[in-house]
């Protein structure tokens, strides 16, 4: 999934998408395809990770991680796998203004 993993980042980079935001992307793809495959994800492999992540990461790191994974999975067609994942990050957490009130 090597190939594609290179495919999506520069879609990404055609886009417009930051070259740092480019290197944590490669970087956290590469690394979870060297267990296993991404072509060979199933449902049960995304909820394995997510699980193995909480137990180990503080709450922003597994949002992050699942917002990675949703937007390679979508961009991949294989969206059944991610969809059950809601993402639930304060906007103030993203570095993104929150309107007072």
């Amino acid at each position: 999934m090597a190939n594609n993993i290179d495919k999506f980042l520069h879609d990404l980079k055609i886009s417009g998408t930051a070259e740092k935001t480019l290197k944590d992307y490669s970087r956290f793809l590469k690394n979870i395809d060297k267990v296993k495959s991404l072509e060979k994800w199933d449902k049960t492999d995304v909820n394995r990770y997510i699980m193995d992540k909480q137990n180990e990461c503080l709450t922003g790191t597994v949002e992050i991680s699942k917002i990675k994974l949703k937007r390679f999975f979508a961009w991949a067609g294989k969206s059944e796998l991610v969809n059950h994942l809601n993402i639930s990050i304060p906007a103030d957490k993203l570095g993104r203004s929150v309107p007072a009130g």
